[in-house]
């Protein structure tokens, strides 16, 4: 006998499978989207993230009335499993015999980072599990958004127990490690030289540029064509395979004569990461730093962002708090009363951030 069902079925069984319960949002609820792009990865891994996108959206084609708009909440989900460490980015791989690098994601080894606190972040992912772990320990992890962890039974010595499993520990200072603090000017000086050694681009086709003559919070409308632009701007351009290429351009009337790939080679960072600082800095340079929103809240505080953060500040904001659902932004932290002021040293430090007067 065949039954048609609904897509809300389709759903609520999904996350049984997966251990979670069904979101309100449906099939773009954060926690389903990230344990089902766990899921797929652990079989499809390695490979570029355009491929798990694309198999992604094809697999829930008929589920969705608004494939576009599903299509970019899985690509922020991605970005959010290479944050917590389920995903690794790799830049500048080409497999044999072929001449053209992208960038792959590979699945990450099953692993924990402890927290002061006692409890545990589970990053990783296999084939075989959705977590990596056995049932009674699963039994008790918690969701948040797309974290996952463990918080420890009375006098139970978690890290010793996850490392008897055969989980590997990452320390919190490999896992926030982040670049060396140095002023605005120092950072654009250093990549502008390095810019101006580079030979002519030559015409780049469907070349992405982030305005920063633009004034608005908002990050998208930010991003323009060329148009007449002059000057030094943070870029993207598409590639044949992988995400879009991430750079430095000087632009004259909106035509490129110089181009630096992002990241250096050599650097560890990833080429968001490295050109959204850039552009932190050039806008705290022009006078127009980027802002934060810090409100108050229970036991501390919200850290309010209007523009993406490298994934190193992202972590250890989360390591000492928590992201928690956006209300008028585009990510938020809750952090508490005892970090806070050491939290605000590291954005203005680190990032050239300053808070909002709001």
């Amino acid at each position: 006998m065949i039954e048609v069902i609904t897509s809300d079925a389709v759903i609520e069984n999904a996350c049984a499978s997966f251990g979670i319960a069904p979101g309100d949002a449906g099939l773009l609820d954060e926690s389903y989207l990230a344990a089902a792009l766990r899921r797929l990865a652990g079989f499809l891994c390695p490979c570029s993230p355009k491929t798990v996108l694309r198999a992604m959206v094809e697999s829930h084609l008929g589920l969705v009335s608004d494939a576009a708009a599903f299509s970019e909440r899985v690509e922020t989900i991605i970005e959010t499993l290479v944050f917590a460490g389920d995903l690794l980015e790799l830049a500048d791989i080409a497999l044999e015999g072929d001449a053209t690098k992208s960038t792959w994601l590979v699945a990450a080894p099953p692993a924990f980072v402890a927290r002061e606190s006692g409890s545990v972040f589970i990053l990783g992912l296999s084939a075989d599990e959705q977590t990596p772990l056995p049932i009674e320990m699963r039994s008790r992890m918690s969701l948040r958004r797309t974290i996952r962890s463990i918080d420890p039974s009375p006098g139970e010595d978690l890290a010793a127990a996850l490392r008897g499993l055969g989980l590997r520990e990452l320390s919190n200072t490999a896992w926030i490690r982040c670049p060396r603090a140095v002023n605005a000017t120092a950072l654009v000086a250093a990549y502008d030289t390095k810019l101006a050694a580079q030979r002519s681009s030559g015409d780049i086709p469907d070349l992405s540029v982030l305005n920063w003559s633009r004034k608005t919070r908002s990050y998208r409308a930010r991003w323009t064509g060329p148009e007449a632009l002059t000057g030094q701007f943070v870029v993207r351009r598409p590639q044949t395979f992988g995400a879009n290429l991430w750079g430095y351009a000087q632009l004259r009337d909106g035509v490129p004569l110089k181009l630096l790939d992002l990241p250096l080679h050599g650097e560890r960072w990833r080429g968001c990461d490295v050109a959204w600082r850039i552009q932190m800095a050039i806008d705290s340079l022009a006078g127009r730093p980027q802002e934060y929103r810090l409100r108050a809240a229970e036991d501390g505080a919200r850290f309010d962002f209007f523009s993406p953060i490298p994934n190193w500040a992202r972590r250890r904001l989360t390591l000492v708090g928590e992201e928690v659902d956006t209300a008028g932004c585009l990510m938020s932290f809750l952090v508490p009363a005892r970090e806070v002021a050491a939290k605000e040293r590291f954005l203005s430090q680190l990032l050239y951030l300053s808070r909002a007067a709001e």
